[in-house]
């Protein structure tokens, strides 16, 4: 292994690009506290070691083999040694470092060599050496890369290609491997110097920080609404695509009814749903279909209560958050959405008859927490 990368690292050593800081440091460093200590993994040459700390951090810059890391600390000036410490370490060991001792790890295409095992040792390792809110950066290689599903497989998105193991990620795996991380950047829009000239440009970019807090102390609240029509004898319902590709990448993409939390204290749930479905859609709510709801009841305690019965509710169970939920079946006044929501795109009625074919034979297109409400609504309608 030493052999490989040493090989490598000596071709890139006369390229033009070899001495100026990669693309994407200059990206993640915006997301850096104002100063700290960084630790790189695989540094290679080192550039973007050395750019961190001439921006005043202190560095400590390693990878499995470090003849040219040490070639390139030598050309530095004397401030720039003493903010860079160089460490040979092999990722497949546990990192000599103490717990929460690290502002930030940072990791340009070195992460995509092992097979899944190694590589979620690898940042259970990151994880337990980043302080709280430590910043985790990590560039990798893309399932859209052409040299995807080359050479032999090992394992799924997991290749030998001559002589080099290599893991492609897709935006989901990535999130799957970091799903510890408060994400804060994660698309494949990820670009070097060196596969420029190759026309690649849709490496995954990977950005988060360490939660301070995993667990959730309550159940988050939220309201739904299937919002449909009858258009020339025909029921449609009102569909729109998840799009939360920074916060969350796993139901980007997926198909979805309007959907919200309960964010303000005693906020009537009637008022929240009327709310979300003009803040996503720019529609007005005309009816709730089958609504029942009891008098609000007041006491001589000066509170007041009410109930009411929704649709469903659909629970989330495990991962993700603990979401409960109430969901309506919605008629509206204005018929025609408009897009008012940065967090879903492609608002638009669907035969409800299609959104059932998607659900009965690609049900993970649509957005998870709204299966059972589907469910409910097919029964319902007797589809």
């Amino acid at each position: 292994m030493d052999t490989v990368w040493k090989e490598l690292h000596s071709s890139y050593q006369e390229q033009n690009w070899i001495e100026k800081p990669s693309i994407f440091a200059e990206t993640a460093i915006q997301y850096f506290p104002k100063n700290g200590k960084i630790l790189e993994l695989g540094a290679g040459h080192g550039q973007d070691s050395f750019f961190f700390a001439k921006q005043g951090y202190d560095v400590l810059s390693s990878d499995i083999e470090i003849s040219s890391l040490n070639l390139n600390f030598t050309k530095q000036p004397e401030a720039i040694q003493d903010k860079v410490e160089i460490l040979q370490l092999d990722l497949r060991n546990p990192l000599p470092l103490e717990d929460q001792s690290l502002d930030v790890v940072y990791a340009h295409l070195s992460l995509h060599y092992f097979d899944t095992q190694t590589t979620s040792f690898i940042i259970d390792e990151i994880k337990r050496i980043l302080k709280p809110e430590g910043i985790f950066a990590f560039l990798s290689n893309s399932i859209n890369d052409p040299e995807y599903s080359t050479g032999n497989s090992l394992e799924e998105d997991f290749f030998l290609i001559n002589k080099v193991t290599k893991r492609y990620f897709s935006i989901a795996s990535m999130r799957k491997f970091t799903q510890e991380f408060e994400v804060s950047l994660l698309d494949c829009l990820g670009k070097t110097y060196k596969d420029e000239a190759k026309g690649i440009s849709n490496l995954v970019r990977f950005i988060g920080s360490k939660a301070s807090r995993r667990n959730y102390l309550t159940a988050i609240p939220f309201v739904g609404a299937i919002i449909e029509r009858v258009n020339k004898g025909i029921l449609e319902v009102l569909i729109q695509t998840r799009w939360k590709p920074q916060t969350d990448p796993i139901y980007t993409g997926t198909f979805e009814f309007p959907v919200g939390t309960l964010d303000k204290p005693y906020e009537s749930i009637y008022t929240a749903l009327a709310r979300e479905i003009d803040e996503e859609c720019g529609l007005k709510l005309k009816n709730i279909i089958a609504d029942s709801t009891t008098a609000i009841v007041e006491s001589n305690k000066e509170d007041a209560v009410f109930g009411f019965r929704p649709f469903c509710c659909t629970q989330q169970l495990k991962n993700g958050k603990p979401w409960i939920g109430f969901v309506f079946i919605c008629e509206v006044e204005n018929t025609e959405p408009k897009f008012y929501s940065d967090e879903s795109k492609d608002i638009k009625w669907v035969k409800a008859s299609e959104i059932k074919q998607i659900f009965t034979q690609s049900p993970e297109k649509l957005f998870t927490l709204e299966l059972p409400a589907w469910e409910y609504y097919f029964k319902e309608k007797n589809f």
